[in-house]
């Protein structure tokens, strides 16, 4: 297997996958979001993640996701596929997917439902995912939709076999957090801040890039948060975490559901109806009142 693409740093956007009446994707306002992403200069894009509903499209919109990203976004930026999947076996069914599309990148959670519980388990499953393609793994921590953790032992022999050289954390624990980063300093692997309340901790403390759903929205207070990263710029950190923190609050609707307040958002700019696929529901009169009232700020 090679390695030989660039480790993944900088500012990712789980990018959202608007969708019509019909739960088809709506190819017109996705790829206006994209350009939205990519013109405030954000580092990549996520494809197919927990905030595009990966998991929850047929695997023929899933394809359709995949394909559209891939014309719509250059090489001189970086591309990721989600393979989250109930099954080892469907898991390396997508990747074939991806790998044929042309994606260099593929994010890979432990399988879910069936929800894991030891070592050997998650092991076999990002081992075989692993060994199934050329394609650059990114290993991706989200407890909170998996009910699982990748376990902090196999994360670390992982890294000693090569299989991974960036990860994905989500958990929003810091103390996990800081064994990834013990790992990632000792290995050379990118780590990535996937919670967003924890962006700013996270990133002065060696994360190598930040993943933020709120970016669908606005991109540009996440590429302030990262450039001041760059520049040591710890004023221009705290305000951006302090913005961030802003929009979490109010984009994602924690009493309904975050996907769909996410979308929601992304209409008020006019990038499709806001609506996700079922069984989630748009938000509600009121949710979308507090939304409708906030601006960009560029």
């Amino acid at each position: 297997m090679k390695k030989s693409n660039k480790a993944i740093s900088g500012v990712i956007v789980p990018i959202i996958t608007p969708v019509d009446k019909n739960e088809k994707i709506n190819e017109k306002p996705f790829k206006s979001i994209l350009n939205h992403c990519l013109n405030a200069n954000v580092d990549g894009i996520f494809v197919g993640g927990s905030a595009g509903m990966g998991p929850l499209l047929t695997e023929s919109q899933w394809i359709k996701a995949i394909e559209i990203a891939r014309d719509n976004v250059s090489d001189s930026k970086f591309l990721l596929g989600g393979i989250i999947c109930t099954s080892t076996a469907i898991a390396i069914e997508r990747i074939k997917i991806l790998e044929k599309v042309g994606y260099k990148y593929m994010v890979v959670t432990p399988t879910y439902y069936i929800n894991l519980n030891a070592h050997p388990q998650f092991f076999t499953h990002f081992d075989m995912c692993r060994q199934s393609t050329d394609m650059e793994m990114i290993a991706y921590n989200i407890p909170s939709c998996t009910y699982s953790q990748i376990p902090i032992d196999t994360l670390r022999l992982m890294a000693e076999k090569g299989f991974y050289k960036a990860i994905k954390e989500s958990s929003g624990n810091r103390e996990y957090f800081r064994q990834v980063l013990k790992i990632a300093k000792k290995f050379k692997i990118n780590a990535l801040q996937g919670n967003e309340p924890d962006i700013e901790w996270g990133l002065s403390n060696g994360a190598a890039g930040i993943v933020p759903v709120c970016a669908n929205f606005e991109p540009k207070t996440y590429v302030a948060a990262w450039n001041s990263r760059l520049k040591n710029d710890k004023k221009t950190l705290t305000a951006a975490q302090d913005r961030a923190n802003f929009l979490r609050d109010n984009l994602l609707v924690k009493s309904e559901h975050w996907i769909a307040g996410i979308m929601y958002g992304a209409k008020t700019l006019g990038f499709g109806n806001g609506k996700p696929v079922k069984p989630l529901l748009e938000i509600s009169k009121e949710s979308k009142k507090r939304i409708d009232s906030l601006k960009v700020i560029n």
